[in-house]
């Protein structure tokens, strides 16, 4: 029988994969249809208990995707799951969903598919004194620190912005846990203005990355359109679609801009090969083609 391979989200209808997966199924060999669960932002737990126990329950459910509300999932279904990865248990999330013999595995995966896409950007062994600074210290910045903690090569500094201190303490306290040595400053901009310095500040070759979500989920850019960007930096929005004010402001002379289309593939594309058992190169003639079909279809 067709396996249900579940996501949970916001508004998943209006999302590309609804129009990416099925052809993507087709070009895997899949048996599978995807079926969007929406719960609106800080749901009751009782709602993520039920979106999950129905995929434990249900003889065709073969596991899942979350993305808004990782943290929230995993905090109301922890007892539910047989077993979690590190990086779950580490971020306290969980963004993928699978079963195995009727018992769910939880797994934390943006730290894997957030250094994929990086690694396409900037080479690992190419940093040299050049810098990262991440404008936002949610969810997708944390989980690409902790990617870089376990790399073969780094930034010669991470910065990371927040609009207060705290998101910025949970990420310090995380990072002392797990030992982390790359020298990293945090910093509280409490306007865009402030962000503004840090990025005229950066060494040359430096890569400014927008994870704050503006530019998607609402409107703007952490930047002011003032902000000017060192030499030869590289501007990656970690958001695939929306008006990325954040790119328009990077279009400088030398600087190389970079939506998050790759990073988008990688985290579907992932959870897709752990989901059905499967294995999806991060390269290669099978991913150039999923990324294609996903383009074909976006």
């Amino acid at each position: 029988m067709t396996g249900v391979f579940t996501f949970i989200g916001v508004s998943t209808g209006s999302s590309a994969i609804q129009r990416i997966y099925p052809r993507w199924a087709a070009e895997l060999g899949l048996d599978a249809r995807l079926v969007g669960v929406d719960l609106p932002l800080d749901a009751p737990p009782a709602d993520y208990r039920a979106a999950v126990e129905q995929i434990r329950d249900d003889p065709n459910g073969l596991g899942g995707l979350i993305t808004t509300h990782k943290l929230n999932v995993l905090a109301a279904t922890r007892d539910l799951f047989h077993e979690l990865n590190d990086s779950a248990r580490l971020l306290h999330e969980v963004s993928c969903i699978s079963k195995r013999d009727g018992q769910l595995h939880g797994a934390a995966l943006d730290d894997q598919t957030s250094m994929l896409a990086l690694n396409r950007i900037r080479d690992p062994h190419d940093w040299a004194d050049s810098e990262l600074l991440l404008l936002g210290a949610g969810g997708a910045s944390v989980a690409t620190t902790l990617g870089l903690h376990h790399a073969p090569g780094a930034p010669a500094r991470i910065h990371v912005t927040a609009r207060s201190s705290r998101r910025l303490d949970e990420m310090r306290k995380l990072h002392g846990e797990i030992g982390f040595s790359i020298p990293i400053n945090y910093h509280v901009t409490e306007s865009a203005e402030a962000a503004d310095r840090l990025v005229a500040g950066l060494a040359s070759r430096s890569v400014v990355v927008n994870a704050t979500g503006m530019g998607k989920d609402r409107p703007g850019s952490p930047l002011t359109d003032r902000v000017r960007f060192p030499e030869d930096a590289i501007a990656w929005d970690m958001n695939y679609r929306g008006e990325r004010r954040f790119l328009q402001q990077a279009a400088q002379p030398g600087v190389e801009v970079v939506d998050g289309w790759d990073y988008f593939v990688y985290s579907w594309t992932r959870v897709v090969a752990v989901v059905h058992g499967i294995d999806i190169p991060a390269s290669g003639p099978l991913f150039d083609k999923l990324s294609a079909i996903a383009r074909d279809s976006a």
